[in-house]
């Protein structure tokens, strides 16, 4: 069986990211979210992480890259890490 993480779609903020606006949840607390997230209506699925120091020359690109092939990103904040999820 696979878990879900549910998450109300009020926790959503706009983040700009080099030119993208890209949805962030920021957990700063608890346990690392699931491989699969429910934010609202909406399901998405873990693709990958990147260290918050260092990120700003890498993942603005390959998130630009995603989105040019339709793909919704959302991140989620933790305290070291941005967690990548696309929409499914």
């Amino acid at each position: 069986m696979t878990s879900v993480l549910e998450l109300d779609y009020t926790l959503l903020e706009p983040s700009p990211l080099d030119g993208l606006v890209v949805s962030v949840i920021r957990m700063t607390s608890g346990g690392l979210p699931d491989a699969n997230l429910l934010v609202g209506d909406q399901a998405y699925h873990y693709d990958r992480s990147y260290p918050i120091k260092g990120h700003s020359a890498v993942l603005p690109r390959y998130l630009s890259e995603q989105v040019a092939t339709g793909k919704k990103p959302l991140l989620i904040e933790r305290p070291d890490r941005f967690y990548v999820y696309f929409a499914v």
